[in-house]
């Protein structure tokens, strides 16, 4: 619960822009529509289009009701600083992912929270609001930097569909229960693929199937040696997907990643925290791993693949091994540990592949080899809503383009 502070006697006082822009943020963060604001505080649209886009300030009542629907104090929609810093969201995500590897017992939750407006990004400091996009824990503690770089990836994300009137759910569940059992998981993965409607079916671009999902998948730079992350938004029953695109990762392992997020979504929602694996206990972050495998190279597909060509159980090939990986959009090294998984490879060919491929990774700091690299068109969809947002009207431009502004210094390519 926000303490409300005391504005000093030399505050200033809030402009009727810097307001409107407050109310923005917080009701597209909330995953209200103008239209349905003014309808829950009792105000027609042309009123509540004025305050949004500072040409008058609310009323005091107009105010309370505001902030009432909006769950934060009245000083929150004036922008008036509160006793909050970003490092409680940072030590609260430390404190969810000691939870979540069974470092402590207790069964907190945390909500990812901002803590300055969006997505205007204009310099109005000091609100604080809880967001209902919760950031899913990791093993290591996420970076203040990386915080920052995750919040604004989502507020602007939120904004630009609230401009286009886009569809905020996806249009699959994203919480299935499931056995806690390393069967259980691949009965999930290919669940999901049916959800996807593709079935055991080889892939190629899961880019377009996740997005067409109406999954929010966004490739960035991510700060640090982080390779991916995920949000789930339970108030849209929706998710945010982040893969890293730095340049030592290649296209194979940002799809894994992906995939691996996806898995970590489903696995947080359905309160999956340890799986009973085969050989051993699998923490969370084995489980997604395992959920990936499982969903990239289905047995089924893997199994119908090796049959098409007619590769015996001891004539694997190198020039076959990439061919045959390059399908399925994975590594070499995946491929061929899922190969010896489902038993379609003899033991002294699986040894020697793998020694090649190590002496393959070591020489070129882990890219594929040429002729089997995987090609990714990133961020289709937000790069759409961008392009769909600066169609609107004159009152959203100037916030279009500092959204583009954002999105291209984080080098987001849209």
């Amino acid at each position: 619960m926000h303490q409300k502070s005391r504005p000093s006697a030399t505050s200033p006082a809030p402009s009727a822009g810097s307001v409107g822009k407050v109310i923005r943020s917080l009701r597209r963060q909330r995953h209200l529509s103008q239209l349905e604001l003014g309808r829950l505080i009792g105000m027609r649209p042309g009123p509540m289009n004025n305050i949004e886009q500072g040409r008058c300030l609310p009323s005091t009542p107009v105010l309370c009701r505001i902030a009432a629907v909006l769950e934060v104090p009245v000083d929150a929609v004036l922008g008036r600083p509160l006793p909050y810093v970003r490092e409680a969201a940072s030590a609260a995500v430390v404190r969810e992912a000691q939870v979540e590897y069974g470092k402590v017992q207790s069964e907190e939750r945390v909500q990812y929270r901002t803590a300055r407006p969006r997505p205007d990004f204009s310099g109005v400091h000091g609100m604080p609001c809880a967001c209902p996009v919760r950031l899913l824990p990791a093993v290591a503690p996420y970076s203040r930097r990386l915080l920052e770089t995750l919040e604004d990836l989502v507020h602007a994300y939120l904004t630009l569909e609230d401009m286009c009137g886009a569809t905020k759910r996806a249009t699959i569940p994203l919480c299935l229960a499931m056995p806690h059992t390393e069967v259980g998981i691949e009965d999930m993965a290919m669940r999901v693929r049916g959800l996807l409607g593709v079935g055991p079916a080889v892939i190629f671009d899961y880019l377009e199937l996740f997005e067409n999902a109406g999954l929010r998948v966004i490739l960035a730079p991510l700060p640090g040696d982080v390779e991916s992350a995920a949000c789930h938004d339970p108030a849209s029953e929706n998710a945010f997907l982040f893969v890293s695109t730095a340049s030592h990762t290649t296209a194979e392992r940002q799809l894994f990643r992906l995939a691996c997020e996806l898995g970590r979504i489903y696995c947080h929602a359905g309160g999956v925290r340890r799986v009973v694996g085969r050989d051993k206990s699998l923490d969370a972050e084995h489980v997604a791993a395992k959920f990936a495998a499982f969903f990239l190279m289905p047995a089924e597909a893997v199994h119908a693949t090796v049959r098409q060509v007619g590769v015996r159980y001891d004539g694997w090939s190198w020039e076959m091994l990439l061919r045959l990986k390059h399908r399925f959009g994975v590594s070499a090294e995946t491929f061929l540990y899922r190969l010896g998984e489902l038993d379609l490879i003899a033991p002294k060919q699986l040894a020697e592949l793998k020694q090649r491929i190590h002496a393959h990774y070591a020489a070129t700091h882990h890219a594929e080899p040429d002729g089997s690299r995987r090609m990714l068109v990133h961020n289709g969809r937000l790069g759409d809503l961008a392009l769909a947002a600066q169609a609107q009207t004159a009152d959203h431009r100037a916030e279009v383009r500092s959204v583009i502004a954002l999105l291209k210094r984080l080098k987001v390519s849209i």
